[in-house]
């Protein structure tokens, strides 16, 4: 199928001068995206530079807090993909590519938004909501960061000491975020927090102490399920909320349960 003038001047329009992605723009082309990348070769447009993520060089409250929703109800993950077009696709001899991606689930729009604007501050790089309540991250660079600092699977997080020893206001956005994921706030008022990294759960006790007494249990052996739990009393559950707050909960409003993610 020829390209006419017209189709050209608006291909290279919408591509030099918006930031839609080459398939948003194959959609409004009626074309296919190896057909765009070809037209553009052959037009001998000056190709997009990948933007570079940022490179955090401290550590913030917007760190911390992607820190621990990745621990709480996100992920970091890579898998291989066919990659049968791109501005490099004649060349590759292997169709196969290993993409790198971290992810964070949620029902709750406003814990949503906050991871959502807190990429884009930290690294400089949109996340991509999908399936109404998930943000993805397609990035190396951030992958490679995230998982160097600790970040990983339900067994084997850990807070770097970067978090760990930080200032107050770094400990309280990484308890509060990962607490807005993964507590559970009942009815009697107690607030707890089930996992089943121990190690983990170590290290974010002590980090509670910090501003209200908090227990681990149970000391010996676990729970079913090889859980653990990180527990908060009634009487000190007030004082958790006006030192660290919450998303999910606002106070005067009846305790509610962990969030399904």
């Amino acid at each position: 199928m020829n390209w006419s003038i017209q189709e050209e001047n608006k291909l290279r329009e919408l591509y030099l001068n918006t930031s839609l992605t080459l398939s948003e723009i194959a959609k409004k082309l009626g074309r296919t995206p190896p057909a765009l990348n070809n037209r553009l070769a052959k037009m001998k447009v000056k190709r997009r530079l990948t933007p570079n993520s940022k490179h955090p060089k401290r550590i913030t409250p917007a760190l911390a807090r992607i820190h621990a929703h990745i621990c709480g109800d996100g992920c970091i993950y890579s898998y291989q993909a066919r990659d049968d077009y791109g501005y490099w696709a004649k060349y590759r001899k292997n169709t196969m590519r290993i993409r790198y991606n971290l992810s964070y689930c949620n029902t709750n729009n406003d814990l949503l938004k906050e991871f959502k604007t807190d990429i884009y501050e930290v690294f400089g790089v949109r996340g991509k909501k999908i399936h109404q309540n998930a943000i993805i991250v397609d990035s190396k660079r951030i992958w490679e960061f995230l998982r160097n600092m600790g970040a990983g699977d339900s067994f084997s997080w850990y807070i770097p000491k970067e978090i760990s020893n930080g200032s107050k206001e770094v400990m309280k956005n990484w308890i509060r975020a990962f607490f807005d994921d993964e507590a559970y706030f009942n009815d009697s008022g107690r607030i707890r927090v089930k996992c089943v990294n121990k190690q983990g759960l170590k290290q974010l006790t002590k980090m509670v102490n910090n501003f209200v007494p908090c227990n681990l249990r149970p000391k010996r052996g676990s729970y079913w399920g090889k859980t653990f739990c990180i527990s908060i009393s009634k009487k000190d559950a007030p004082k958790f909320f006006s030192k660290i707050g919450s998303i999910r909960y606002k106070p005067g409003s009846r305790m509610v349960s962990k969030a399904v993610s």
